[in-house]
């Protein structure tokens, strides 16, 4: 992986200058489109309701406030459609499957419903490139930028390092694209592997992040 980044000039910046940046970027991507790689196993999703009730171990709780969200995501993937370009992800999951991952792969269904493509790829396909540790967290926007999210241990998001060269964006949309086209669609992931398991243990919800 370090080659993608290899002479590069990243600049680090933190949370609140990140998500001003990505705001300003992120509507006008243009066809070469948004790709997200995830390959941490759990996340800090501060208020978010759901998330909120999967942490008290209310499963049902937190399906039901997903439901509720679908109006928001058909507006916002419509707001997406029509700018003009595709929002895709490439989730890793490793196994035995973290009770954050189960959860988060339910709104993930809902997502690419309404046009977020989501790729499923087991962890191991993707050890070749981990010889120095776990793969980034990325975020690349069309032809502009690309930034390496940075997190806390406890998984609040912290800032990112973010490089605009264009030869350097090229690369990294072309790495996420690769594993992307490796990875399982969601549309098929999810009823097969998902969509029976019992839900998370409360105590194991309640002690992740």
């Amino acid at each position: 992986m370090r080659e993608l980044f290899e002479d590069a000039d990243g600049v680090r910046i933190g949370q609140a200058a990140y998500q001003a940046d990505f705001g300003e970027r992120f509507w006008r991507i243009g066809p070469e489109g948004f790709w997200k790689l995830e390959r941490m196993q759990s996340y800090d999703e501060g208020d978010f309701p759901s998330w909120l009730a999967f942490r008290r171990g209310e499963w049902d709780e937190s399906l039901r406030l997903i439901e509720e969200s679908r109006p928001e995501y058909a507006e916002y993937y419509g707001k997406i459609a029509e700018a003009g370009f595709r929002h895709r992800r490439v989730r890793i999951v490793e196994r035995p499957l973290d009770p954050y991952v189960q959860w988060e792969l339910n709104i993930l269904h809902v997502k690419n419903g309404y046009g977020e493509d989501v790729a499923v790829l087991d962890a191991e396909r993707v050890a070749p490139y981990e010889t120095d540790g776990p793969l980034p967290e990325l975020c690349v926007l069309g032809d502009e930028a690309v930034y390496i999210v940075e997190y806390t241990p406890e998984g609040v998001p912290d800032g990112a390092l973010v490089f605009t060269r264009p030869d350097v964006v090229a690369k990294a949309r072309a790495f996420v694209r690769e594993l992307y086209a490796a990875g399982e669609e969601l549309g098929s992931y999810f009823p097969r592997e998902i969509a029976h398991l019992e839900p998370p243990r409360a105590a194991a919800a309640e002690g992740r992040v």
